[in-house]
């Protein structure tokens, strides 16, 4: 699974990696509506037009690029719906989801999320016709050390016509298996050793410490999603025995709502 949300979000960084060379040209006709988007290069803008025939029936300008839209079913009624793909450019942000339907030949726009540094895709992970929308929860980037060092823990949402729903617990084998990968990656620190900061307060960015924690926040984050958390504050416990561990438990609990 792990492997499989590095390459989502190698692929929605490719762009960055590509320069000029990628467009993020839209151009799709998905049951008889004409999908297509058009940049300006001076304003960093893409307009979304949407046609039918000859017909004009939606036009907007957004400041992201669009990389994708999708025409998919995602409740059990089988209705569906327009699965827009944002992306921000720049080195690690932002990639984002509009979902709309177009009824009498109006697109109206139902629910939307940004799911900054991840990126997502839609799959039918538990085989039950519907599809679901998978991401890596980009919570921490950024919150103990570098981005580099981050975990993004696993993410699954669906969407029931009216708006997307966390359904992550669901998935309680997907997410054991992530929390074995990312216990190994903490043993590893642990059996190296790593220096802890001299007293809370102290900056732990771009330390092991800070690795510790952000790989720790995303275990906890894991096991918050299938109804265990204590089991993340318990490992805490175990093997980060630094000055700041009580107010990192907080941050976790106060910040990140993880109790």
């Amino acid at each position: 699974m792990r492997r499989f949300l590095v390459l989502l979000m190698f692929v929605l960084l490719l762009p960055c990696i590509a320069g000029a060379q990628w467009d993020f040209k839209v151009d799709t006709t998905l049951s008889g509506y004409r999908f297509k988007s058009t940049i300006d290069t001076v304003q960093y803008s893409t307009t979304l037009t949407i046609t039918k025939g000859s017909k004009k029936i939606f036009s907007e300008t957004y400041y992201d690029y669009l990389f994708s839209v999708e025409h998919e079913s995602t409740d059990k009624n089988g209705e569906k719906y327009y699965f827009i793909g944002f992306y921000s450019g720049g080195a690690h942000c932002c990639s984002g989801l509009l979902i709309a339907k177009i009824e009498n030949d109006k697109f109206i726009k139902i629910d939307s999320a940004i799911y900054g540094n991840s990126g997502f895709v839609l799959q039918d992970i538990d085989n039950d016709g519907t599809k679901e929308i998978v991401s890596g929860n980009d919570m921490f980037a950024y919150a103990f050390t570098n981005y580099s060092e981050t975990r993004f823990p696993l993410r699954v949402q669906s969407f029931d016509g009216k708006k997307l729903k966390d359904i992550t617990g669901k998935f309680k084998g997907m997410v054991l298996k992530e929390l074995d990968e990312f216990k190994k990656d903490l043993n590893d620190i642990v059996k190296e050793g790593f220096e802890c900061p001299a007293k809370d307060g102290d900056d732990t960015f771009n330390t092991d410490a800070g690795t510790m924690k952000v790989i720790l926040a995303a275990i906890v984050a894991d096991y918050y999603s299938i109804g265990d958390v204590d089991k993340g504050y318990a490992l805490i416990d175990k093997v980060y025995k630094c000055p700041d561990k009580d107010s990192f438990i907080k941050i976790l609990k106060k910040d990140f709502k993880l109790k």
